[in-house]
């Protein structure tokens, strides 16, 4: 499993940013304290910066290192981030601390391939899906898509149509789509000019699903994980025990009574664990769907 980010930008009162800090150790992350000025002496470390900006987090991402937001920021300031291109943020309390994911989720034996021609939707959803141990490629042309697609393995591939030229994208596609399975998701903005025109062109045919460009992230995110129409997704387990144990009666629910002795089975609850390290990384990506 790889660490999911290389820096992290906080805006965190010292307390905080100590718990943050030694979550981060805890968690077996070597990370080290930087300015925007002294980072780069700091190699194969986990950055944390007290005092972020977009222009840092710019730097970083040229770099190819992922930045994290951490702590509580503006709705301005989320936008000018996402904006710069930085895909994760976290704010939750920090008494959930514990919720903070450090690492992707093991591989799966799935592929995702993404081509939207547009460089941050592409790295959002890229980081997203291999937060959760899938594969991802990005295309940023046609012609590699093409070649991506023959080549495989595809079982997903996400489009957004309104940046494409269907017209010489879906003849294409539905060739390959003939030779080779996958399912594909389309982006659309539904209330722009000339939709009808653009279905009559075969988008629906290549994309099973299309969503609406305002509701991407919506559904997308409530996506995960992955599973069948007919399986319930069950974010808890049940276990039982058979004890001995003292059953009392009380008058007026306040005095006990009487009392014995008796045999029984204690239903008890605990969550999936999977599920909620997929709800973890889920919740980094949630702020993009406000923006």
């Amino acid at each position: 499993m790889d660490s999911l980010f290389g820096a992290v930008l906080t805006q965190l009162p010292e307390p905080e940013k100590d718990l943050l800090l030694s979550w981060l150790q805890v968690n077996g992350l070597v990370v080290k304290e930087c300015t925007s000025k002294n980072w780069k002496d700091f190699p194969n470390s986990v950055r944390m910066f007290s005092k972020p900006s977009k222009e840092l987090a710019k730097e970083l991402l040229d770099w190819s290192i992922e930045p994290i937001l951490c702590g509580k920021f503006s709705s301005e300031e989320k936008q000018t981030y996402q904006l710069a291109g930085v895909s994760m943020l976290w704010d939750k309390p920090f008494q959930k601390i514990y919720t903070f994911p450090t690492q992707t989720l093991v591989e799966k034996k799935l592929t995702w391939v993404v081509f939207t021609k547009n460089q941050i939707l592409d790295q959002n959803i890229s980081l997203l899906l291999k937060s959760m141990g899938y594969k991802v490629y990005t295309e940023g042309n046609s012609e590699f898509l093409m070649k991506r697609l023959l080549v495989g393995p595809c079982h997903f591939l996400i489009l957004d149509w309104d940046q494409l030229d269907a017209k010489n994208l879906v003849p294409q596609l539905q060739k390959i789509k003939g030779e080779r399975a996958f399912l594909s998701i389309g982006i659309k903005d539904f209330f722009k000019e000339h939709l009808y025109r653009d279905l009559k062109m075969g988008i629906s045919g290549i994309s099973e699903v299309l969503v609406d460009k305002r509701d991407f992230w919506k559904v997308f995110l409530e996506s995960f994980p992955l599973s069948e129409d007919s399986e319930e997704i069950k974010s808890w387990k049940e276990t039982s025990r058979s004890v001995s144990k003292l059953s009392f009666s009380f008058q007026e629910k306040l005095i006990p009574v009487s009392m014995k002795q008796i045999e029984t089975n204690i239903v008890s609850a605990s969550p999936h664990l999977l599920y909620l390290e997929t709800m973890d990384r889920i919740d980094l990506f949630r702020w993009l769907e406000l923006l």
